[in-house]
């Protein structure tokens, strides 16, 4: 559907002469990113409404998606298992920290944050078969994750002692973020042997 949508509008703005035809495809794709990114951002955010968890929800998309933009990790091969995938993270970050707020402590934020870090020193930034990085944006972003994991880390064990639920939610976030890592490594390790 989302590329059956990019596919006409693509088309549209072609034979207005607002793109070049030659670039049919590139913008054809871009509206592809832009519409599933969006489709994401507003099932995240009308979860959250729904949950009574907005402000949450926000963090969650304010952590989640820059770093994941840096790390890299599981790709589905559609837009909706993506989707999918997206949502059920988001639900399951959520429903574990509802659950962990009562008993959780110090140290599970420490050890999420640290499983966090040790998979972004391993593996980031993971590759997009759709999006290949050359050496310099691959050591570029590897930095850059690596700085913003440790900033983020560090930013959730003081708002602990604000505010554990946005702590948790935070760790929980950055270790669904490894999570992803760990499953692509998965992935492509068991396809290729």
């Amino acid at each position: 559907m989302i590329t059956t949508i990019s596919a006409k509008l693509a088309s549209y703005l072609c034979r207005k002469n607002i793109i070049d035809a030659n670039r049919k495809e590139i913008y054809q794709y871009g509206y592809e990113v832009l519409i599933s990114g969006l489709t994401g951002f507003a099932i995240v955010m009308i979860m959250g409404a729904v949950m009574k968890c907005f402000l949450e929800s926000i963090m969650f998309l304010a952590v989640f998606v820059p770093i994941r933009q840096l790390t890299g990790g599981y790709h589905a091969d559609s837009y909706l298992k993506c989707n999918i995938v997206f949502t059920v993270i988001f639900l399951i970050v959520m429903l574990v920290t509802e659950a962990m707020l009562s008993t959780i402590l110090f140290i599970y934020i420490f050890i999420l944050s640290g499983i966090f870090i040790i998979a972004v020193y391993e593996f980031a930034p993971m590759e997009n078969p759709n999006k290949p990085l050359d050496e310099g944006q691959k050591l570029l972003n590897r930095k850059t994750a690596l700085a913003v994991s440790v900033i983020i880390s560090v930013t959730s064990f003081i708002v602990y002692f604000m505010n554990k639920r946005i702590a948790v939610l935070m760790a929980m976030t950055l270790f669904a973020i490894a999570f992803l890592m760990f499953w692509e490594k998965y992935k492509v390790t068991h396809t290729e042997n």
